[in-house]
């Protein structure tokens, strides 16, 4: 199944994600959007970030998956900051080209949230999927604290 709006061009981005400061995510060059409760990540080609047979690398992968879910959480709980507790991966192929991800949040409690997310290739074939489960931390003076639905 091709997603067609994985490939559509980011917007600005949300107020969500955590700017200001460098972080492994803006190392890695992932561009980052919300779109509805859904977050969107785009990384495009770098030579640094492939194995040796010119393939993103299975790391890196997980890294834009972990990303990709971290970020829908953020969507549905604006100032919400987590921990990953738990992140099964399954690699269904691999690519050279752009990186197209998708993170939906599945379910929250009043500590935890479980998530979804997957990868495609330029042509929409599914790369990677992963399932994570994140532990809220203790929110800063005037975050918001995510309630359970």
């Amino acid at each position: 199944m091709n997603d067609p709006t994985l490939a559509a061009a980011p917007a600005e981005p949300a107020s969500v994600f955590p700017t200001g400061r460098f972080t492994f995510q803006e190392f890695l060059g992932l561009e980052r959007w919300a779109e509805g409760e859904v977050a969107r990540i785009r990384l495009r080609h770098r030579p640094e970030l492939m194995n040796y047979l010119g393939h993103f690398h299975g790391g890196v992968l997980m890294s834009v998956l972990d990303a990709a879910m971290a970020g829908a959480i953020r969507i549905c709980s604006p100032g919400c900051s987590m921990v990953t507790i738990d992140m099964a991966t399954h690699f269904m192929g691999s690519t050279r080209g752009e990186l197209n991800a998708v993170g939906r949040v599945l379910r929250r409690t009043r500590t935890l949230c479980f998530c979804a997310a997957e990868i495609r290739d330029e042509a929409g074939e599914l790369v990677a999927t992963a399932t994570g489960s994140f532990k809220y931390r203790p929110a800063q003076a005037g975050a918001v604290q995510p309630t359970r639905e």
